[in-house]
């Protein structure tokens, strides 16, 4: 057992900071000072896609569980212990032509239902914990999919961003229970509306007011049918504003220093390439749609629907691996929210979707003056075990054999 003495614990729970001892499970008897530091659960977060390079990262800035929202099953079986505990599911299953390619490593593209329901069957194999459609996937597929999943225990999660044929209503008809980015549902609001839409389109869709009545309607009906959405507005508005950082602090913290060392992982230069490309009516658009999805989160969240919080990194711009969730916290301060609902929906309320993980961080500072206080991490707490922050970051996977492994990978799935 771990002893952790006269600590502040934030109880999330009870909304209150007690100074006590704290005992968490471990199979080593060690006692340590947690004088004028603070404890609590670690985040975690709800849309993101971990690798066992980034894996370290998360847990650098408090993230002790994730869910991971799609990748490969047999890299993620590489993660060693320096990473925090994995809900998964691994291939998502899109329509022909798929949106990221043709069928890969990573996605099955197809317009037949036997091959979708076959990468049903296969991420049962892999004791996934959900299933993820894409955009491009067509009704009767999905029908198919989600049938399959709800007779083997698999809730069907849809990002839906750039679909052309299924809105938010369609999807939770189908038995979708999970809206990814909080997709669909601005299809719904704005008939016709779609993202491949020309200019003039664009403008003359989005030129006419939300209907008031229609936006009630479909969230009353989310509600009633347990729809969860996971928003991800940090994704939104770095592809609207750049490399601009809430709080700004984070552009000098050492988790950000951390990632621009990280040769292995490299991914500032990935975000660069992309944000190169991002034409201004590209960011208009993006400002819309991020827009339309905060009001549509502060409404849901004032009915009592479920809403969780997650990034999408290290996907699009400037959106990194654990440093993100910061921002996202942030994010959901515009809902009303005290710091403690906050932390509360991005720790105990999470963890009853991908279960308790024995998570727990030690701070130097107290995280609901700033949330980018939680980045001055003493140790983590996971599994049993102690994790200093610079044995995180001192921390290193062999690249070699993960690029290896990866081009095994690639070709099996190539050959398929």
């Amino acid at each position: 057992m771990i002893k952790v003495k006269n600590v502040n614990w934030i109880d999330l729970d009870k909304g209150t900071i007690e100074v006590k001892d704290v005992e968490l499970r471990s199979g080593d008897d060690k006692e340590i000072d947690g004088t004028q530091k603070y404890l609590m659960p670690g985040l975690v977060d709800m849309h993101t896609h971990i690798t066992p390079v980034s894996a370290k990262h998360y847990l650098a800035s408090g993230v002790t569980s994730v869910r991971n929202t799609g990748g490969n099953y047999e890299l993620i079986q590489m993660m060693d212990d320096v990473a925090p505990h994995v809900y998964a599911t691994y291939r998502f299953i899109d329509g022909d032509p798929g949106l990221w390619g043709p069928t890969s490593y990573g996605n099955v593209s197809t317009n037949d239902i036997n091959t979708a329901l076959e990468t049903v069957e296969e991420l049962y194999n892999q004791d996934a914990k959900f299933i993820k459609v894409y955009g491009n996937i067509q009704e009767d597929v999905l029908d198919a999919v989600v049938k399959r999943g709800d007779t083997l225990g698999l809730e069907v999660a849809a990002d839906l961003l750039h679909s052309k044929s299924i809105d938010a209503m369609k999807a939770t008809e189908y038995g979708v229970k999970w809206l990814e980015h909080a997709s669909s549902i601005v299809q719904h609001l704005f008939p016709r509306y779609h993202s491949q839409l020309s200019d003039d389109e664009f403008d003359e869709i989005t030129s006419k007011p939300v209907d008031t009545d229609r936006l009630n309607d479909l969230l009353s009906y989310l509600l009633e049918n347990g729809m969860k959405l996971v928003p991800t507005l940090t994704l939104y508005r770095h592809l609207v504003e750049g490399r601009t950082y809430s709080p700004p602090e984070l552009i000098t913290s050492k988790q950000m220093k951390l990632f621009e060392a990280d040769e292995q992982l490299s991914i500032s230069a990935q975000f660069e390439a992309i944000d190169a490309q991002l034409s201004a009516e590209f960011k208009k658009r993006q400002k819309w749609e991020y827009d339309q999805v905060k009001r549509v989160i502060g409404e849901y969240l004032e009915m009592d629907g479920e809403v969780y919080i997650g990034t999408d990194a290290p996907a699009g711009t400037w959106v990194y691996p654990g440093l993100s969730m910061i921002e996202e916290l942030n994010e959901f301060k515009n809902f009303g929210l005290t710091e403690f609902e906050i932390l509360r929906k991005a720790t105990i309320e999470a963890k009853k979707i991908v279960g308790e993980d024995d998570g727990y961080i030690l701070l130097n500072q107290n995280p609901l003056e700033n949330f980018a206080h939680i980045l001055d991490i003493d140790a983590i707490f996971l599994a049993g075990k102690i994790l200093m922050y610079e044995d995180i970051k001192n921390h290193q996977v062999d690249s070699d054999s993960m690029m290896k492994k990866f081009e095994e990978i690639e070709e099996i799935y190539r050959q398929q």
